[in-house]
C-alpha cells in the first residue's frame, strides 16, 4: 500500500472515530438538556466532525 494511500485511510478512521464520538457523547449527553434528541445528535455530529479536522489538519512546528 503506498503512502498516499494509507493517509488517505488513516484520516477516514479518523473522521469516522471523532463523529462517532461526537454523536454518543455530545449528541445524547446533550439530549436531556436540550430537549430535543435530533438538535443535540446534530450538534455531537458537527462538532465531531469539527475536531477530526483540526487532528487532520494540524500544523505543527516539526519536521520528521
Amino acid at each position: 500500500m503506498s503512502k498516499k494511500k494509507a493517509k488517505k485511510n488513516s484520516e477516514q478512521g479518523t473522521y469516522a472515530l471523532c463523529i462517532t464520538t461526537g454523536l454518543i457523547v455530545v449528541g445524547l449527553g446533550l439530549a436531556p438538556f436540550l430537549g430535543n434528541v435530533l438538535v443535540s445528535c446534530a450538534i455531537g455530529v458537527l462538532t465531531g466532525g469539527g475536531v477530526g479536522y483540526l487532528i487532520n489538519n494540524r500544523k505543527s512546528g516539526r519536521k520528521g
